[in-house]
């Protein structure tokens, strides 16, 4: 893996669309990702997906070197073609800047459209101000052990919400719903769980149905 020393600009888009739009804006976001990670070196990662059955209830989740890259990418002809789809499709939208604490991409580069496979998941997580600190160090010490452990792990972001200081946000992108369990199974993963329960206030895991997810790749940073 690469480590990084420069804190990249992290974010994650709500975006619930019109029924009648899916296709359009879903075609239309693939080719923007797609294109992006092919074009743009300061465009890191780029994942995309719907959270409910209709396809209307979407996530996106973005990476970018910093934020001259991230204009770069706001500059772009696809980016240009996404927006003027998103203007029509997109009836509700909210965006939460987040402070990243530690990313990981194990596998090499990752430019996927539909994958039929790969169990990629959002989780919220709402802690006790007072063990902030603690739940932290526990979280970011379960990633690294999962990182060693648990096969078929390609993905794994953990950021603060800058919205909501008490939130922490994770996403997991797994190659195969069988190397998930085992990870759910693992002991190191059930002793977090464990350790870590009386610190959570709310917490919310959501399965995302990917519709196109890309990156560089061999990536680290930790803050």
């Amino acid at each position: 893996m690469i480590k990084i020393a420069q804190e990249p600009l992290f974010r994650l888009f709500k975006l619930r669309i019109k029924s009648d739009s899916k296709d359009s804006f879903t075609e239309v976001g693939r080719n923007n990702l797609l294109t992006s990670i092919k074009n743009e070196p300061g465009t890191m990662a780029m994942y995309t997906g719907h959270i409910d059955d209709n396809g209307t209830d979407n996530r996106v989740l973005e990476l970018y070197k910093d934020q001259a890259n991230y204009q770069i990418h706001a500059d772009s002809p696809q980016f240009a073609d996404f927006k003027r789809v998103a203007s029509s499709a997109v009836v509700e939208q909210s965006q939460i800047p987040m402070t990243p604490l530690l990313l990981v991409e194990q596998g090499p580069e990752l430019c996927s459209i539909s994958p039929k496979d790969m169990i990629v998941r959002l989780i919220e997580t709402e802690v006790d101000s007072d063990k902030m600190a603690d739940y932290k160090s526990l979280m970011k010490s379960e990633i690294r052990q999962a990182i060693v452990e648990d096969k078929g792990l390609l993905v794994t972001y953990l950021g603060k919400d800058n919205n909501q200081n008490q939130k922490l946000i994770l996403f997991e992108v797994y190659n195969t719903e069988a190397n998930y369990q085992k990870h759910l199974q693992s002991n190191h993963f059930q002793k977090f769980q464990q350790d870590s329960k009386s610190m959570i206030t709310k917490q919310e895991n959501i399965k995302i149905h990917a519709d196109a997810m890309v990156n560089q790749g061999q990536m680290l940073y930790e803050r």
